[in-house]
């Protein structure tokens, strides 16, 4: 008999162990749901406005790159300036362009695209776990 009741106990026991497992990964995946939609929601009231601000730097960037091979091939005589203004506007431009590739690398390794928040309630929860493994103990 004592055993039976025993055996009930580490039952019940082992099934509110599961659901409050079930609950807390539950919560945990509700919170990084709400941040990737909090996310996904900022993306779509940006990304328009990023694409027509590509589009008009394009097109400035092209009128500002034949004003630049004109300025350039004008200091040089013969057909020979045109094609050393074009070379040292497309040299500039790769310059710049890889400064630009580093500075953006080194802003997403330092800020991340990871959910901050969830990683942090995460290890909230793994402190706390841990307190209570110790006092239970």
């Amino acid at each position: 008999m004592a055993n039976d009741n025993q055996e009930k106990s580490i039952a019940m026991v082992m099934g509110e162990l599961k659901v409050e497992i079930r609950d807390f990964v539950q919560t945990r995946l509700d919170i990084l749901k709400q941040e990737m939609k909090t996310k996904a929601s900022l993306l779509k009231l940006a990304a328009p406005m990023f694409a027509i601000a590509l589009v008009l730097a394009a097109v400035g960037f092209l009128c500002f790159t034949g004003f630049l091979v004109t300025l350039i091939a004008s200091a040089f005589s013969g057909t020979a300036g045109w094609m050393w203004a074009f070379l040292i506007v497309g040299g500039a431009y790769f310059i710049i362009a890889g400064l630009c590739a580093l500075f953006a690398w080194g802003e997403l390794k330092q800020g991340g695209l990871a959910p901050k928040h969830t990683i942090q309630v995460l290890k909230q929860d793994q402190v706390w776990l841990r307190n209570e493994a110790r006092t239970q103990v």
